[in-house]
């Protein structure tokens, strides 16, 4: 199974403190289309000193973590 390959993939459990948390992201970022999904991860990214993402929803770099799977692409200023 593809999850069992992913070591060192640490899995974590989401409580109360998690979801406030998320919340706040929430609130923060109001002017963006986010799930409680994202604020959370975004939140724990910020809790845990994450600053790669592996991921292609461009929301989980708000918080400031490079997108692993965008990081070698290029933008919009380096096309030109």
């Amino acid at each position: 199974m593809l999850i069992d390959a992913l070591k060192p993939l640490e899995q974590l459990r989401v409580g109360p403190g998690e979801y406030a948390g998320g919340a706040c992201v929430l609130r923060k970022y109001s002017d963006q289309d986010l799930t409680l999904t994202d604020a959370v991860g975004l939140h724990l990214m910020k809790e845990r000193r994450i600053g790669v993402c592996w991921s292609t929803d461009f929301h989980l770099s708000l918080g400031g973590a490079a997108l692993l799977t965008t990081s070698s692409r290029p933008g919009p200023a380096q096309t030109g």
